[in-house]
């Protein structure tokens, strides 16, 4: 399966099994007490009993808590590649007792918890540890009674503690019972913070429930007029023995919750069924929003029992620094579904063979409206400023967080998330806005950088549009949106990234757009005698550039058009970058080759419009050596539909674009991988959404055109190269026509 294990475990010196879901509980003896047991020592790779566990990431390291184990206070240790774990070190010196490898990471319990400060006898449960600003919070829950749990809030200069919890009363405290249990925070795309947690029911009436409620911006607190919003139960309406039933694998409870948003969703994963059992599992569900409501989104578990894994649960979701999904979770050490009885583990060597909770890292995709273990995918190759494509990812849809874009803007995570590396300069996105209340225009930058006088999109009331933006990440690698007027709902898929790094030849270098013509001010309008523009050796981008990408705004045409886009020096070609009607105005991104001097040509068949022109960034100069490097070429036409019929409907078309128009296959030396077109949508017989991907994969919710009946719009669209060096096209309603041209190549590997 290529799948990497996460080895984990904790001091497991004396072990205890309790009945409430979740605890192992031990005295606090000194580790010194017992030196054959496989005690959680500082600094030592780690392989054993590490249960419920949570993993954050800090930058190129990445932090793992744990419930108690063995007497430890929610156990912590760190990790570079995902494999190899070291526990915390130990004090120096330390405050808290005589103990020379204390390395708690919650060294004293909150003073409302059962015994106060007293560590005797204490034990922890199912941590989940965010950080907010240059602080790090820790949610966990500790007992207030011999049945009753509450969770707590505390904070910490670094992930690696101490956490302190100074407050007198818990952070939360459901009514239920026994409390509540398994709080972890979730931090969605634009920032906001959410808490989720399990209050705890009363079997065989009030059932257990997942909860979701709204952060403070600094994670210490609830929002101000926030509250618990409902996202999963079990069944009170189905009975067995008294209990309340959700499916028959589910049991009597769910818990441990944790959340993630991919692929344009939000997706829920969950605990169930009794923990010192073969029948504990995990489930999943797609929900709504942070806030839910939530749907199980598969009637089976997320695993199975194996040969020697029982009972796998306690899991949390994690995006690694690849911007890849993992599963962390726990599982029994087969045979065993419980610990060792009490005095098991004195001898020498016993704790590795006996009853643990070991925790395991896994490799997670969205597939089929649901999440799917897969084996670990292998990382694409391309060198710094090199090209990654996928099938286009879903990154935010504001339909769905309940934010439209408007002049305050927003800030959205893209790198580190949705396959994307922390590591990326920049990415290749298809934006779309639907729904503005008022005419106006948005505008994409990276973050921390001052906000450009460019635009990518220009909209009208109620219209729904996209177009391609290429976009420099900025700090956080994230970017900034933001709207005119309008607070249009903004949809936002990844259709790759460039790697970071000092870019080769031909490697795309992204910069804060500049623009570098408007003809309102700078005049003449565009008309059907080419103006020529110089591009390169103009601001950030340097005299050697090979190519750049353009964000190209037409406005004020006398009558309907295109402008066409190409290099000067080479002929004229066929092919259109951008159609407009009468009075319109309407973007779209260009990658073009720079001709002779440094320089472009533009040309509108008819209507002399005003033409805008920014830069978002330029391809490194000379022949290509990079993988993922670009290649520009004269725009040529690989498909018109309007004279080669028939036109684009829902059963799709294959176009073959390796091995024509001087695009080389993907098996010659430097080959095409992914290509950068203009694809025209014209003379829909209804409103529609066109969706370009890779053949030979799964169709994505993606969309790269919207279109009306009638219709003429263009859009450029990056896309990796399928089976055959093909693509597809597809249209869910309508029947336009469709014509493609194609701009240029990314190169697949080195000569």
């Amino acid at each position: 399966m290529g799948i990497r294990r996460l080895a984990v475990a904790a001091l497991a010196s004396v072990l205890v099994a309790m009945t409430l879901v979740g605890t192992v509980l031990s005295t606090a003896s000194p580790a010194s007490a017992y030196p054959g047991a496989p005690w959680f020592r500082p600094g030592v790779p780690y392989t054993q009993n590490f249960p419920d566990p949570t993993v954050v990431r800090d930058g190129s390291t990445y932090w793992a808590y744990a419930t108690s184990t063995g007497g430890s206070l929610m156990p912590a240790m760190s990790s570079t590649d995902l494999v190899t774990w070291i526990p915390r070190p130990a004090y120096a010196p330390n405050p808290y007792n005589s103990d020379p490898y204390f390395n708690d990471s919650f060294p004293v319990p909150p003073r409302w918890s059962k015994g106060g400060v007293s560590r005797t006898g204490k034990a922890q449960w199912g941590p989940g540890v965010a950080k907010f600003g240059s602080t790090w919070v820790a949610f966990t829950s500790w007992e207030v009674s011999d049945t009753r749990r509450c969770i707590s809030m505390a904070t910490a200069p670094s992930p690696a503690g101490p956490f302190t919890d100074s407050a007198d009363a818990p952070f939360q405290c459901d009514v239920d019972p026994a409390g509540s249990i398994d709080p972890e925070p979730f931090i969605d795309v634009d920032g906001s913070a959410y808490l989720l947690w399990k209050s705890a029911g009363v079997p065989g009436s009030t059932p257990t429930r997942l909860w979701s409620r709204r952060l403070s911006p600094d994670g210490r607190s609830f929002a101000f007029l926030s509250s618990p919003q409902l996202l999963l139960a079990t069944n009170p309406g189905t009975i067995i023995n008294d209990i309340p039933q959700e499916d028959t694998w589910e049991g009597h409870g769910i818990e441990n919750p944790s959340m993630v948003h991919h692929g344009g969703a939000y997706w829920l994963i969950y605990s169930a069924n009794e923990w010192r059992s073969g029948d504990y599992r995990m489930g999943q569900a797609r929900c709504a929003g942070p806030m839910g409501p939530c749907t199980r989104s598969s009637a089976v578990p997320l695993l199975d029992n194996t040969a020697t894994e029982l009972g796998p649960g306690g899991g949390s979701i994690l995006t690694d620094a690849a911007g890849r999904l993992h599963l962390v979770h726990h599982s029994w050490n087969a045979p065993y579904t419980d610990y060792p009885p009490y005095p098991a583990c004195t001898g020498s060597g016993t704790c590795t063979t006996q009853g643990q909770r070991r925790a395991h890292l896994l490799p997670l995709r969205v597939g089929d409206g649901a999440l799917q273990i897969e084996a670990e995918p292998t990382a694409p190759f391309a060198g710094p400023g090199g090209l990654v494509t996928s099938t286009p990812v879903r990154a935010l849809d504001t339909r769905e967080t309940g934010r439209c874009v408007d002049g305050n803007g927003q800030t959205i995570r893209i790198a580190a998330r949705n396959s994307v590396p922390s590591t990326a300069s920049a990415v290749a996105l298809n934006v779309t806005v639907t729904g503005p209340g008022a005419p106006g225009y948005l505008t994409v930058w990276p973050a921390g950088q001052p906000r450009p006088t460019a635009s990518n999109l220009n909209f009208t009331a109620g219209q729904t549009i996209a177009n391609m933006v290429t976009a420099k990440l900025g700090a956080g690698g994230s970017i900034n949106l933001v709207t005119n007027q309008g607070c249009p709902q903004v949809i936002v898929d990844i259709a790759g990234y460039y790697v970071g790094g000092s870019a080769g030849k031909g490697g795309f270098v992204g910069i804060t757009p500049d623009r570098v013509l408007d003809t309102r001010t700078d005049g003449p309008c565009v008309s059907a005698t080419p103006r020529r523009l110089t591009v390169a050796g103009v601001g950030a981008v340097p005299s050697g550039a090979a190519a750049v990408v353009l964000n190209v705004t037409v406005t004020e045409p006398s009558a309907d058009g295109y402008l066409t886009l190409w290099p000067t020096g080479a002929a004229r070609p066929t092919a259109s970058n951008l159609n407009f009607t009468a009075g319109q105005t309407v973007p779209n991104m260009a990658t073009v080759k720079v001709g002779a001097g440094g320089t472009i040509d533009l040309v509108s068949n008819q209507g002399c419009p005003q033409v805008i022109v920014d830069i978002a960034g330029y391809s490194k100069g000379g022949t290509p050596v990079v993988a993922g490097g670009f290649v520009g070429l004269t725009p040529a036409r690989v498909i018109d539909t309007r004279t080669t019929g028939p036109c684009v409907g829902s059963a799709g078309r294959t176009v073959t674009i390796a091995g024509r128009v001087g695009v080389p296959q993907s098996t010659d030396p430097g080959g095409a991988r992914s290509v950068a077109l203009n694809v025209t949508v014209t003379g829909g017989s209804g409103d529609g959404f066109l969706t370009v991907w890779p053949s030979g994969r799964p169709r994505p919710t993606a969309s790269n055109i919207n279109f009306t009946a009638g219709q003429t719009i263009a859009n450029m669209v990056v896309v990796g190269l399928g089976a055959g060096g093909s693509i597809q096209v597809m249209t869910n309603q309508g029947c336009p026509d469709v014509i493609i041209d194609v701009a240029g190549y990314f190169r697949s590997a080195v000569d």
